[in-house]
């Protein structure tokens, strides 16, 4: 029997895409942390805290330890080609990415929550049981599916030290029975996020707001089909390096950073979408604030052509008085007054006629 073939370099060499995960996931992180700091305000100025606030900011603190532990997992060689990794950075590489998403699938789930919870404030003090029971409905499936997931993080391989280091004997799922896991999870979070995002239509449009405001919240909530759209590409990516080409070895290391960084955007823009609508009470100091620092430089701008306007036509007066003034001073030293000069010229028009009368 034949020695398996010995595994050869990657073609494109000792290249490393962990700054990937690490732009998008900061860059977004960074965002998602302005516009709850920004919630957590308008809640502390204009309004009172909640449930759903209190969710909000548990989840980006769990989406802030998933981006740190990325930065740890890159420094250990996630992003780098499995084939180029030394035996021990193989080891922590994988032990840290997968850490990294068990934080990231928790801040997704309590992000979710807080949406939920937001939704079930605006509902308070209504006797409406089915919209209650629909966003319960949503709140433990959501629940019960993620632990679901970071359960099985740690519990496919037995023991469970096999999960980050495949030389330790013992047995794992098959590829098969972890894809098809990954793509009902990654099913189940588009259609709750789709779900999330176009449900403010239902029971918005019964309460009785102001029409551009409204408008303004439904706007806002249905951006959350950008993160159905994320989970839908997480799942694909996820897929994709789970059932490597036929011929080549599976290169976790490097196959999974697309999938984590669009699993980390998601995590993120969730947490970002969920909260601008408590934004809503800035709005109104802010457009308060625009309106008058554009009206007091509309008058200042109205005043200062009004100024220019009048020196313009002052500086005109005062030119041709002074031209007047000099055309009466020449007149003056020639001996002539300005009334003769005026009367010889009418003389001039008038005696050619007065002659030809006369002949």
């Amino acid at each position: 029997m034949s020695a398996p073939p010995k595994p050869q370099p990657p073609p494109s060499g000792d290249v490393d895409i962990g700054w990937k995960l690490e732009v998008g996931t900061t860059v977004t992180f960074l965002a998602a942390f302005i516009i709850v700091a920004m919630r957590c305000f308008a809640r502390w100025r204009y309004s009172q805290r909640g449930w759903d606030d209190y969710l909000m900011v548990f989840a980006l603190a769990q989406a802030l330890i998933a981006t740190i532990i990325d930065f740890v997992a890159t420094n250990h060689g996630l992003g780098r080609h499995y084939f180029y990794l030394s035996p021990k950075l193989r080891i922590d590489q994988q032990y840290y990415s997968i850490l990294a998403q068990v934080f990231c699938v928790e801040a997704i789930s309590f992000a979710k929550l807080s949406i939920v919870a937001s939704y079930m404030r605006v509902l308070q003090g209504s006797n409406d049981r089915v919209h209650r029971a629909l966003l319960w409905t949503t709140a433990v499936l959501t629940l019960v599916v993620n632990t679901i997931v970071v359960i099985t993080f740690y519990t496919a391989c037995d023991p469970i030290s096999r999960t980050w280091d495949p030389m330790i004997p013992g047995a794992c799922w098959s590829i098969d029975k972890k894809l098809a896991f990954f793509i009902l999870q990654g099913a189940f979070s588009a259609f709750s996020d789709f779900f999330l995002a176009l449900y403010p239509v239902i029971f918005l449009s019964k309460l009785q707001i102001e029409r551009k405001r409204k408008a303004l919240v439904l706007g806002l909530m249905a951006l959350g089909v950008v993160t159905g759209v994320f989970a839908i590409i997480r799942t694909v990516e996820t897929g994709t390096q789970l059932h490597p080409p036929p011929g080549l070895l599976p290169d976790a290391s490097y196959s999974t950073v697309l999938g984590l960084t669009w699993s980390g955007m998601e995590r993120n823009i969730a947490i970002m979408i969920g909260s601008v609508p408590a934004l809503n009470p800035l709005w109104v100091p802010v457009a308060r604030f625009i309106r008058e620092t554009v009206g007091s430089s509309r008058s200042k701008l109205r005043s200062a052509r009004s100024q220019s306007y009048q020196l313009s036509n002052v500086r005109k007066s005062d030119k041709l008085a002074s031209d007047g003034y000099r055309r009466q001073q020449q007149s003056v030293g020639r001996g002539h007054h300005p009334s003769s000069r005026r009367t010889d010229a009418s003389d001039d028009s008038i005696l050619p006629i007065q002659g030809w009368e006369a002949a």
